[in-house]
């Protein structure tokens, strides 16, 4: 690994192929006139490096991409209000790309008519370009993959030259914050969201920074929450503490949760005055008391984060 390849893989936590970098430091070599790929990175600046880091990772999203995510994450807003009508839903997207993803949780919550009030979605992404793209909320037709596109009329309004613009309702339901998971302060955020979404982010990673980062999203996630994961994914979320939803083509994951050692212990054996035995009777063992069991939580797909084409 070079040191270019190095130095990207510490801020973004990709794998990088060699020719993709190298074309990314020649481009940005030319536009800030550095005299060889050593001085430019000798001269690397937080500014430069979010330059660098935009010409490697390639978003690549639209609309109500993998719907049965959506649709499995609905069921469970709709259960935690029927027991508690009054909570705020909280819902991470990461990395959310050019908010596609979190645009398209608020319109699937606001068509099954779940108040405003009761969710909020935060989404985050490492490219500033991104975070500024998804502000806008202006998208173009590529964004409009979905064989029913009702959802447009419905939630966006003509920006012209064939461009939509997401409406206000929908737009004031997500936050959006450029980030970086690997980063993320966990200190006040323990357990804090009800439902996290971070599709085809870990494929690009190696095993140890896959591990890390699945640390963070499980950290992040509430204890009976869901998490949805790109499909190739699933193995190693199921490898670092998580298992499957049980849910056709949603590719959600719940937290594996340590039963209490006192559940799991077997209750003492009530005491009995002693007897004396019958005359030429067997002597017989007990079963012993059977072990309490928890019931399983019920039951109830991508957004790329690609690196640029060699």
């Amino acid at each position: 690994m070079t040191p270019a390849q190095s130095l990207l893989r510490a801020a973004t936590g990709l794998n990088l192929s060699k020719a993709v970098v190298d074309r990314a430091i020649k481009n940005r070599m030319e536009q800030t006139a550095a005299a060889d790929a050593e001085a430019y990175l000798q001269q690397m600046t937080p500014q430069e490096m979010t330059a660098l880091v935009e010409l490697v990772v390639v978003p690549e999203s639209w609309f109500y991409r993998d719907p049965q995510a959506f649709a499995a994450m609905t069921e469970l807003v709709r259960a935690r209000l029927a027991a508690e009508p009054g909570r705020l839903l909280r819902i991470l997207s990461i990395p959310c790309a050019g908010g596609e993803e979190p645009y398209t949780i608020a319109m699937v919550l606001t068509d099954a008519g779940i108040p405003a009030a009761n969710f909020m979605v935060d989404a985050f992404d490492i490219s500033p370009t991104c975070v500024a793209r998804a502000r806008s909320g202006i998208y173009g037709r590529n964004a409009f993959r979905a064989q029913d596109l009702a959802f447009r009329d419905l939630h966006f309004t003509s920006a012209g030259d064939g461009d939509y613009r997401v409406n206000d309702s929908i737009r004031q339901q997500v936050r959006f914050k450029q980030g970086n998971l690997l980063e993320f302060d966990l200190s006040t955020r323990t357990g804090y969201y009800d439902v996290v979404f971070c599709r085809n982010l870990l494929i690009y990673f190696d095993k140890p920074t896959t591990k890390a980062a699945i640390a963070k999203l499980r950290a992040l996630l509430a204890d009976d929450g869901q998490l949805f994961a790109g499909y190739a994914e699933v193995p190693s979320f199921c490898q670092h503490g998580f298992t499957p939803l049980s849910y056709n083509q949603a590719f959600g994951l719940l937290k594996d949760v340590a039963v209490p050692a006192r559940l799991t212990q077997a209750p003492p054996a009530p005491r009995v005055p002693a007897k004396a035995p019958p005359p030429r009777a067997a002597r017989s063992i007990a079963s012993p008391p059977s072990l309490p069991t928890t019931t399983p939580l019920p039951s109830p797909p991508l957004r790329s984060r690609m690196p640029a084409r060699p």
